[in-house]
């Protein structure tokens, strides 16, 4: 079996995985000279079904990813299916309520934006991304095997996969999620801590209108979501402890619809769950080095959040886009090698320092609302009502929400 080259092969073929390749694919467009780039990823994204519910993973996008996407062409086949944006955002802690004193709000005509972001389905960003790889001619395929070994040789790295395929490649790029393959065959040491939580997902009818709001509280044991869709429906985050995860997926449905009315203090009224519920454990991982001599890593391969304030999605977008373009600006000189690790250095060097610090931020939330405390929960809450009334941090935590920090990249700042 003969073996593909590629100046860059990315391992993941999800959203983030999928939008580096089509970044790095377009910038190519523009210079003299574009990479070759490879795709590895087992299988494509599940066709649309007629009339399909929809589905129970979704994210929050920031209006910078969405930028993000527009700039990569990604985006106009996302707009085309359901998307629901949000215009006010409102959490608050348990021993208040929403609007209270102890809880703070946001609003994007106060910010003078249509938007705060928009909640669009998981598999709706990785189709789209998808469609648009599959126009590029400078991105190759390799579909239906897993990677099974990777050696070293002096100019290029060589990825085997289980069919026996040889990819030899200047720059192998993980992209292959939490328990990237990719990091644990190079020898990266990840960081991590379970927090001994599962967030429980499903969608919810409600006794009133969600108004394009997304609800969170902060309650003992973990925050509780509700984010609006498109079909006037909510989607439900819940993150709890494992034990009380485990009780709750097995409760019948009427019990179930209870316990989430009152952990949601009823700010929707009566939630009524119109799927089955799902749930997945949580933790906090981050990859000692994001780069070395010919790879590098992005998303969920590099770090992990938890997903109380729905940033892992667009922290992984923000990868993609400063991947591609520190390796852009290299791009047109006919002696770039993409697996430089002097290059790669300064995408570790803008991102990691970019991504410290939301995860500190993420986990000190989670510290202080869920660990169980009571003074200090009580504090936090305060902290909230405070920082509601202080224009200026508001403001700033606002354009945070949206994902206006940090250095961004050019595609975050194109519109």
């Amino acid at each position: 079996m003969s073996t593909a080259e590629h100046d860059i092969l990315i391992v993941g073929g999800g959203m983030v995985g999928l939008t580096c390749a089509t970044l790095l694919a377009q910038y190519g467009e523009d210079t003299a000279r574009s990479f070759s780039i490879g795709i590895v990823e087992t299988s494509p994204p599940a066709p649309v079904r007629p009339n399909a519910d929809i589905e129970l993973r979704v994210s929050a996008l920031s209006r910078i990813s969405r930028t993000i996407l527009q700039f990569s062409g990604i985006w106009p086949a996302i707009a085309a299916t359901r998307i629901s944006p949000y215009r006010r955002m409102c959490v608050w802690q348990a021993d208040g309520a929403a609007g209270s004193a102890r809880s703070i709000s946001f609003d994007a005509a106060e910010l003078g934006e249509p938007d705060l972001g928009c909640i669009v389905e998981n598999g709706v960003i990785r189709r789209a991304a998808w469609e648009r790889v599959n126009a590029m001619h400078s991105v190759s395929l390799h579909l239906g095997s897993a990677p099974a070994a990777l050696h070293e040789e002096t100019d290029a790295l060589e990825l085997i996969l289980e069919n026996g395929q040889r990819l030899r490649t200047r720059l192998l790029v993980g992209a292959d999620g939490a328990r990237s393959w990719v990091r644990q065959a190079l020898g990266v040491t990840s960081r991590e801590r379970e927090y001994g939580q599962r967030a429980i997902v499903a969608h919810v009818e409600s006794q009133r209108s969600h108004r394009e709001t997304a609800w969170q509280r902060f309650i003992a044991g973990g925050p509780v979501a509700l984010l609006p869709l498109d079909d006037g429906r909510s989607s439900v985050v819940w993150s709890c402890p494992d034990a009380t995860a485990a009780e709750l997926m097995a409760a019948d449905k009427k019990i179930f619809d209870q316990r989430l009315t009152l952990a949601t203090d009823q700010v929707l009224g009566s939630l009524t769950t119109t799927t089955e519920r799902a749930d997945f454990p949580l933790s906090l991982a981050y990859a000692q080095r994001y780069t070395g001599r010919r790879y590098a890593l992005i998303g969920d391969a590099a770090h992990r959040v938890h997903p109380l304030a729905g940033q892992g999605a667009n922290l992984g977008l923000l990868d993609a886009a400063a991947l591609a373009e520190t390796l852009a600006v290299q791009q047109a000189s006919p002696v770039i090698d993409p697996g430089d690790p002097v290059i790669l250095r300064r995408y570790e060097r803008w991102r990691k320092g970019d991504t410290l610090l939301p995860m500190g931020v993420l986990d000190g939330l989670h510290r202080l609302f869920g660990a169980g405390w009571v003074p200090a929960a009580r504090l936090g809450g305060l902290g909230l009502g405070i920082v509601d009334r202080l224009a200026p941090v508001k403001r700033r935590l606002a354009l945070y929400a949206m994902g206006d920090s940090g250095d961004l990249p050019m595609a975050a700042r194109v519109s």
